[in-house]
């Protein structure tokens, strides 16, 4: 509770009764490993404030999983296409180990939002924050050789040494055997 107490803080700008305020809305979700929040076909109706664990963000085509982002400790999102215009998700969330989140309805978000400057502030950030991430990412499938998305993940992310490497590969476009012919070469 105290990691996402001190993360709305941070992206709300609120004082301590706001932070409590938003927090006050939240529910908490606790999940094994393998348990899902959302799978894909499902409207996602839930933002999501991630206290413990890790949470595996994919979808699934043509027999293969791609994985679209691994979320980590202290992390707020959602599927945001799903999630603002009420359509079917593409991707399915699903804990990778056991996880604790925190949720909050798309009815009481709205209702929130509508009262609270600080939670506004805080929507608008972690919508930046997922703009800023997803602009990287495709900028980087454009441009960077394999190697070059490898050493990316790997510095400004801690997923190479705590997740599968079919999740790493899926995320950065290669083969699970790319991915450890370019772990070789940096060992």
């Amino acid at each position: 509770m105290q990691i996402i107490k001190e993360q709305i803080k941070t992206l709300s700008l609120g004082n301590a009764e706001e932070v409590d305020q938003i927090f006050g809305y939240l529910e908490r979700v606790d999940l094994p490993k393998g348990q899902f929040l959302l799978k894909a076909d499902r409207v996602c109706k839930q933002y999501y404030f991630l206290e413990s664990g890790t949470v595996r963000l994919y979808y699934h085509k043509n027999d293969q999983d791609y994985t679209v982002w691994i979320a980590t400790a202290g992390q707020i999102f959602t599927d945001l296409e799903s999630y603002l215009n009420q359509v079917k998700s593409r991707i399915n969330i699903e804990a990778i180990e056991p996880t604790v989140v925190y949720a909050i309805s798309k009815q009481k978000s709205d209702q929130l939002a509508q009262t609270s400057n600080a939670y506004n502030t805080l929507l608008r950030k972690t919508v930046e924050i997922s703009f800023v991430n997803l602009a990287k990412n495709v900028m980087s499938f454009q441009s960077d050789e394999a190697a070059e998305r490898y050493r990316r993940v790997e510095e400004e992310k801690n997923w190479l040494s705590h997740y599968p490497l079919r999740y790493i590969s899926s995320f950065i476009g290669i083969t699970q055997s790319s991915l450890s012919r370019l772990r070789a070469k940096k060992g």
